[in-house]
């Protein structure tokens, strides 16, 4: 029985060693591809597939191409481990359990709630707390909104030397007794 066994072994090893002839252009393409077909086999971009080289997850060999430039070379029985392998991996995260979801999403949920109501509703922030009729100071759209007249007719205004404004930061502010006295000499 072990003679047989043994001779089957010889004959699958010899018949390997036929049909994976390193010397045969086809069967090389069989075993090895390009980084353009690896990626693709992979479904990922050429990109995405150096990324994965360099975290050392796929190897890569690089050779003379008949130009003259180094081309990378993949294993392509090493593409395919990795790819069902990223298979594996992902049905693995779809499959978590629901109850841990849940219970962290329910966790969050109450922290919200207990967010929510530390902030009761009379508090509001300070610039929201403030009218504008009572600022001091203006911005030309809040300015606009107190007057009736048009941002544009507000900035030429200002530009015009007729209503005082100053820029603070990157917009017009106007003091508030300024734009009075403007709408008082319309």
């Amino acid at each position: 029985m072990s003679l047989r066994a043994n001779g089957l072994s010889q004959v699958a090893t010899s018949l390997r060693a036929i049909s994976f002839d390193a010397h045969c252009r086809i069967c090389y393409k069989m075993r090895r591809m390009n980084k353009d077909e690896a990626a693709k086999l992979l479904g990922i971009s050429v990109r995405s597939l150096q990324r994965i080289v360099q975290s050392e997850k796929i190897s890569v060999t690089y050779k003379r191409g008949d130009s003259g430039k180094q081309e990378a070379i993949f294993n392509a029985e090493e593409i395919e481990r990795f790819k069902e392998q990223r298979d594996v991996e992902t049905v693995k995260k779809a499959d978590a359990p629901t109850g841990v979801t849940a219970l962290a999403r329910s966790d969050a949920m109450q922290f919200i709630e207990v967010l929510r109501s530390a902030i009761t509703p009379e508090q509001k922030p300070l610039s929201a707390s403030v009218s504008i009729a009572d600022k001091p100071l203006l911005k030309l759209d809040e300015a606009a909104a107190l007057t009736g007249l048009s941002r544009d007719t507000l900035r030429k205004a200002i530009e015009a030397g007729e209503l005082r404004g100053k820029i603070i930061g990157r917009a017009y502010r106007i003091k508030r007794a300024d734009l009075d006295a403007f709408i008082e000499n319309l």
